[in-house]
Protein backbone atom coordinates (compact mmCIF):
# COMPACT_ATOMS: atom_id res chain seq x y z
CA UNK A 1 0.00 0.00 0.00
CA UNK A 2 1.57 3.54 -1.29
CA UNK A 3 1.88 5.70 1.80
CA UNK A 4 -0.83 8.66 1.82
CA UNK A 5 1.29 11.62 -0.53
CA UNK A 6 2.80 9.24 -2.88
CA UNK A 7 -1.00 7.56 -3.15
CA UNK A 8 -2.71 10.59 -3.50
CA UNK A 9 -0.27 11.87 -6.24
CA UNK A 10 -1.14 8.68 -7.83
CA UNK A 11 -4.69 9.00 -7.62
CA UNK A 12 -6.86 11.49 -6.13
CA UNK A 13 -10.00 9.14 -6.48
CA UNK A 14 -7.99 6.12 -4.91
CA UNK A 15 -6.45 8.48 -2.23
CA UNK A 16 -10.48 9.22 -1.55
CA UNK A 17 -11.64 5.73 -1.58
CA UNK A 18 -8.81 4.31 0.63
CA UNK A 19 -9.26 6.94 3.39
CA UNK A 20 -12.86 8.51 3.21
CA UNK A 21 -14.40 5.82 6.10
CA UNK A 22 -11.68 6.30 8.23
CA UNK A 23 -14.20 8.93 10.17
CA UNK A 24 -17.68 7.32 9.76
CA UNK A 25 -19.54 8.56 7.20
CA UNK A 26 -17.63 11.58 6.74
CA UNK A 27 -15.97 11.69 3.40
CA UNK A 28 -15.50 15.03 3.87
CA UNK A 29 -12.48 15.46 6.19
CA UNK A 30 -10.45 13.22 3.92
CA UNK A 31 -11.55 15.73 1.12
CA UNK A 32 -10.48 18.65 2.68
CA UNK A 33 -7.20 16.81 3.40
CA UNK A 34 -6.18 16.34 -0.28
CA UNK A 35 -4.36 19.37 -1.30
CA UNK A 36 -2.11 19.64 1.64
CA UNK A 37 -1.51 15.92 0.96
CA UNK A 38 -0.23 16.57 -2.51
CA UNK A 39 1.65 19.91 -1.77
CA UNK A 40 3.67 17.74 1.10
CA UNK A 41 5.73 14.70 1.52
CA UNK A 42 5.68 15.01 5.11
CA UNK A 43 2.00 13.47 4.96
CA UNK A 44 3.49 10.36 4.21
CA UNK A 45 4.41 10.05 7.49
CA UNK A 46 1.23 8.21 8.90
CA UNK A 47 0.91 10.12 12.07
CA UNK A 48 1.41 13.18 10.48
CA UNK A 49 -1.03 12.06 8.01
CA UNK A 50 -3.64 11.67 10.68
CA UNK A 51 -2.63 14.60 12.41
CA UNK A 52 -3.51 16.40 9.56
CA UNK A 53 -6.85 15.09 9.67
CA UNK A 54 -7.65 15.41 13.19
CA UNK A 55 -6.95 19.24 12.52
CA UNK A 56 -9.43 18.84 9.78
CA UNK A 57 -12.09 17.81 11.97
CA UNK A 58 -11.46 19.86 14.95
CA UNK A 59 -11.41 23.06 13.14
CA UNK A 60 -14.26 22.06 11.33
CA UNK A 61 -17.74 23.85 12.17
CA UNK A 62 -19.81 22.73 15.02
CA UNK A 63 -22.86 21.22 12.63
CA UNK A 64 -20.36 18.65 10.69
CA UNK A 65 -18.38 17.98 14.18
CA UNK A 66 -22.43 16.92 15.01
CA UNK A 67 -23.11 15.47 12.36
CA UNK A 68 -20.02 13.19 12.31
CA UNK A 69 -20.86 12.27 16.31
CA UNK A 70 -24.49 11.57 15.46
CA UNK A 71 -23.01 9.45 12.61
CA UNK A 72 -21.63 6.64 15.03
CA UNK A 73 -23.51 3.82 15.53
CA UNK A 74 -24.70 2.69 19.05
CA UNK A 75 -22.18 0.19 20.55
CA UNK A 76 -23.82 -3.51 20.79
CA UNK A 77 -26.73 -1.74 19.52
CA UNK A 78 -29.89 -2.20 16.47
CA UNK A 79 -27.11 -1.52 13.47
CA UNK A 80 -24.80 -4.07 14.91
CA UNK A 81 -27.20 -6.88 15.38
CA UNK A 82 -28.77 -6.42 12.19
CA UNK A 83 -25.30 -6.25 10.66
CA UNK A 84 -26.07 -2.88 9.15
CA UNK A 85 -22.45 -1.46 10.57
CA UNK A 86 -19.77 -0.08 8.11
CA UNK A 87 -16.88 -2.57 7.66
CA UNK A 88 -14.63 -0.82 10.05
CA UNK A 89 -17.32 -0.50 12.57
CA UNK A 90 -18.44 -4.26 12.43
CA UNK A 91 -14.40 -5.25 13.09
CA UNK A 92 -14.16 -2.87 15.63
CA UNK A 93 -16.95 -3.90 17.61
CA UNK A 94 -16.26 -7.82 16.96
CA UNK A 95 -13.14 -7.35 18.28
CA UNK A 96 -14.34 -6.23 21.68
CA UNK A 97 -16.37 -9.10 22.06
CA UNK A 98 -19.61 -6.61 21.24
CA UNK A 99 -20.90 -9.22 18.61
CA UNK A 100 -21.05 -11.92 21.23
CA UNK A 101 -23.22 -10.49 23.75
CA UNK A 102 -25.84 -12.70 25.40
CA UNK A 103 -29.60 -11.32 25.97
CA UNK A 104 -28.92 -9.81 29.43
CA UNK A 105 -25.49 -7.53 27.84
CA UNK A 106 -27.53 -6.81 25.14
CA UNK A 107 -30.28 -5.18 27.39
CA UNK A 108 -27.63 -3.75 29.28
CA UNK A 109 -26.16 -2.22 26.32
CA UNK A 110 -29.72 -0.93 25.28
CA UNK A 111 -30.64 0.70 28.61
CA UNK A 112 -26.92 2.31 28.62
CA UNK A 113 -27.23 3.61 25.31
CA UNK A 114 -30.55 5.22 25.92
CA UNK A 115 -29.47 6.66 29.04
CA UNK A 116 -26.42 7.94 27.54
CA UNK A 117 -28.52 9.24 24.52
CA UNK A 118 -31.02 11.00 26.70
CA UNK A 119 -28.22 12.63 28.75
CA UNK A 120 -26.38 13.85 25.85
CA UNK A 121 -28.43 13.95 22.52
CA UNK A 122 -25.37 11.63 20.85
CA UNK A 123 -24.58 7.76 20.86
CA UNK A 124 -21.30 7.02 23.25
CA UNK A 125 -18.13 7.02 21.69
CA UNK A 126 -15.67 4.66 22.00
CA UNK A 127 -12.39 3.26 20.50
CA UNK A 128 -13.27 -0.12 21.36
CA UNK A 129 -11.02 -2.16 18.99
CA UNK A 130 -8.44 -2.79 21.78
CA UNK A 131 -11.15 -2.83 24.04
CA UNK A 132 -13.18 -5.45 26.62
CA UNK A 133 -16.26 -5.36 27.37
CA UNK A 134 -16.18 -4.66 31.23
CA UNK A 135 -13.55 -1.58 30.18
CA UNK A 136 -16.03 -0.56 27.59
CA UNK A 137 -19.10 -0.81 30.34
CA UNK A 138 -17.06 0.97 33.01
CA UNK A 139 -16.34 3.43 30.81
CA UNK A 140 -19.84 3.91 29.38
CA UNK A 141 -20.93 4.18 33.50
CA UNK A 142 -18.33 6.51 34.25
CA UNK A 143 -18.94 9.04 31.43
CA UNK A 144 -22.28 9.45 32.69
CA UNK A 145 -21.28 11.71 35.01
CA UNK A 146 -19.83 14.07 32.48
CA UNK A 147 -20.87 17.79 31.44
CA UNK A 148 -22.40 17.45 27.99
CA UNK A 149 -19.38 20.05 26.85
CA UNK A 150 -17.28 17.30 28.37
CA UNK A 151 -18.74 14.10 26.71
CA UNK A 152 -18.88 16.26 23.34
CA UNK A 153 -14.43 16.68 23.42
CA UNK A 154 -14.62 13.03 24.56
CA UNK A 155 -16.73 12.26 21.86
CA UNK A 156 -14.63 14.03 19.25
CA UNK A 157 -11.38 12.28 20.89
CA UNK A 158 -12.32 9.11 20.70
CA UNK A 159 -13.35 9.57 17.22
CA UNK A 160 -9.55 10.52 16.22
CA UNK A 161 -8.61 7.74 18.14
CA UNK A 162 -10.75 5.59 15.95
CA UNK A 163 -9.34 7.33 12.87
CA UNK A 164 -5.84 5.92 13.93
CA UNK A 165 -6.57 2.74 14.39
CA UNK A 166 -8.54 2.85 10.98
CA UNK A 167 -4.95 3.92 9.62
CA UNK A 168 -3.14 1.61 10.97
CA UNK A 169 -5.92 -1.18 9.81
CA UNK A 170 -5.78 -0.22 6.40
CA UNK A 171 -1.74 -0.40 6.47
CA UNK A 172 -2.05 -3.46 7.93
CA UNK A 173 0.05 -2.32 11.27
Amino acid sequence: MKLPTDLAKNSSKEFIETFENVYEHSPWIVEQSLELVLANNEYNGLEVFHQLLCEIMLQADSDLQDNLILSHPMLAGKKAQNNELTDFSTTEQKSAGLNDCNDSEIKLFEELNHQYFIKFNFPFIMAVKEKNKSEILSSFKSRQENTVSQERLNALSEINKIAWLRIKEIYGL
